[in-house]
């Protein structure tokens, strides 16, 4: 039977925490090239199901080898709606992701994402009663300018898809507000167990309209999309643990230098300088942002 786990406390061996968020970032850029390697021949409804219940299975394996009575504990939540809201949020933002890697290049796509922090800092004011001052304001502003620049120009009537990375970034955004207000006193595998459940049942319920045969070829990136999803959750999980979020998200950003290789190896993308621009002032405002005080 193994022992539970050792208690960390959070901040106490930084850069662990660092490495384990640039394993976190790796793993998310791997994660989303599979999704939308799947999603040209398959729905994102069932490639979100792949990712949902390979989740579920691996992190079920792992409560049952810590045994029921060291595991339940771990389990118990302040807020069980709260914790199930956060999953569908999460479930609705990867679904409006893998609709948006199907038809967009994957740099582009994290553009949007890496916006969601912009998000979090606005919605924040009237959904958690936090205020932005002149500073962060002004970094929200630039950011929002970083979006504009690295889209570029775009007909929304005749280009209707580009909408969807940014119900992606409002969705993940409203993710990561509930994760505040529902999950800061729950243990991390409550977080990651709820979160889990809530989108495998979800998409367990909408996967028999969208069903596909998937073909030999395929399985191993259908099995292994669950085993990366569990993964670099696990790992951001630990990074959070081991380093203070300020010093610890900031390297999240280098999921553009992946995202490009990716994208290039793996799909021929080629984005425009100006992508990169957009990129680079998102980026900067996201770290302002995560490490100033007050």
């Amino acid at each position: 039977m193994p022992s539970s786990p050792a208690k960390v406390i959070p901040g106490d061996r930084p850069l662990l925490g660092i490495g384990y968020m640039l394993i976190a970032g790796l793993l998310f850029v791997m994660l989303d090239s599979t999704a939308k390697w799947l999603t040209q021949t398959h729905s994102p409804v069932q490639v979100l199901w792949a990712r949902y219940a390979g989740h579920m299975v691996i992190l079920a394996s792992y409560l049952l080898w810590l045994g029921l009575a060291k595991s339940r504990p771990l389990l118990v939540t302040e807020s069980l709606g709260g914790q199930c809201l956060r999953g569908l949020l999460l479930g609705l933002a990867s679904l409006l992701a893998y609709l948006s890697l199907r038809e967009l290049p994957l740099l582009q796509v994290y553009v949007f994402h890496f916006g969601a922090p912009l998000l979090v800092t606005l919605l924040a004011v009237p959904l958690l009663g936090e205020r932005v001052d002149r500073a962060r304001g002004l970094a929200v502003m630039l950011g929002f300018l970083g979006v504009l620049i690295a889209v570029g120009p775009v007909d929304w009537r005749t280009q209707p898809i580009a909408l969807l990375p940014f119900g992606m970034a409002f969705c993940f955004a409203l993710y990561q507000l509930s994760t505040r207000r529902f999950g800061r006193h729950d243990h991390p595998l409550a977080s990651l167990w709820y979160a889990g459940l809530a989108g495998a049942l979800a998409s367990s319920v909408a996967v028999p309209f969208f069903w596909t045969p998937i073909g030999l070829a395929e399985l191993t990136l259908f099995l292994a999309i669950g085993l990366i999803g569990a993964t670099s959750q696990l790992a951001l999980i630990l990074a959070m643990r081991h380093a203070p979020a300020s010093l610890a998200s900031p390297f999240l950003y280098l999921q553009i230098v992946w995202a490009s290789l990716f994208g290039f190896v793996l799909f021929g993308d080629v984005p425009p300088l100006i992508t990169y621009l957009g990129a680079s002032l998102i980026i900067a405002a996201g770290i302002f942002l995560a490490t100033r005080r007050g």
